[in-house]
């Protein structure tokens, strides 16, 4: 794993704690937008990974 990767995942990880510091001190009336948020956010990855799984090879 080279330097670059290496910091591009400890700011993603720094970016996911400070988000759920943030969305944890959210309202209780902005918790259904949160979870509309959650929902496209799992839906985004699942059809990246579905579209990486069945590419082409080439």
């Amino acid at each position: 794993m080279n330097a670059l990767t290496r910091a591009g995942l400890i700011s993603l990880m720094i970016l996911a704690v400070a988000t759920g510091i943030w969305l944890n001190r959210t309202a209780w009336r902005n918790r259904r937008l949160i979870w509309q948020l959650q929902a496209a956010v799992i839906a985004g990855g699942v059809g990246f990974i579905a579209g990486r799984v069945t590419a082409g090879k080439n």
